[in-house]
């Protein structure tokens, strides 16, 4: 590692340290002093990926704007976790003061839910993507695909149910996964007690 990112490693972690001993009414304060730069750095490159995932975070509440480029860049982080921050901080337009640029989020929201490894990261990219598809048409044909093709049974029951009913908001992974399980019992019970007639 060079000394240039040396120094934006210990910066970063030095901001955090301060930001996490402070009350959350100071944090806000502390926040608006944000070493943009170091923050970013420390996002992609520190060792520890919970300091990646808590950097990534800071710059979706402090510095979304002008952090686009690192959380499409984390997007590709090895740690699945880390990767749903950088989703977040993507997609998420609470914190921004100017708009996301639809066409390259969608882009990458496509990408995560036909190419991610993780369940859980996937599922995420659909609750991102039923966000944005009033606005970009692939964002509803991602979503239409994943009704049929995503390995994992809930996200197609929630991708299903996004494309039914058109409503962004979806339910958690493990609630489609337990009504999966239920229904499927349902259906053994059932198909027994007409066999047993």
């Amino acid at each position: 590692m060079n000394a240039m990112a040396q120094s934006n490693l210990e910066i970063a972690s030095d901001f955090v340290r301060r930001w996490a001993a402070l009350s959350k009414e100071r944090r806000a304060q502390l926040g608006k002093k944000i070493p943009v730069a170091a923050v970013q750095a420390a996002a992609l490159s520190h060792p520890d990926f919970g300091m990646r995932r808590f950097c990534l975070f800071l710059l979706d509440h402090y510095a979304s704007d002008v952090s686009s480029g690192i959380f499409r860049r984390a997007l590709h982080d090895p740690v699945a976790a880390v990767r749903e921050s950088a989703l977040h901080g993507l997609a998420c337009e609470t914190c921004r003061h100017e708009d996301v640029f639809v066409p390259d989020v969608v882009t990458d929201l496509i990408e995560i839910l036909a190419f991610d490894t993780n369940a859980d990261v996937r599922h995420k990219s659909v609750a991102a993507l039923a966000r944005f598809i009033g606005r970009d048409t692939r964002a509803a044909e991602a979503i239409a695909r994943a009704t049929d093709h995503d390995p994992d049974s809930a996200i197609r029951v929630i991708a299903q149910t996004v494309m039914d009913t058109g409503q962004p908001h979806v339910r958690r992974r493990k609630t489609a996964l337990r009504d999966i399980r239920r229904a499927s019992r349902r259906a053994a019970i059932a198909a027994r007690s007409t066999g047993s007639s």
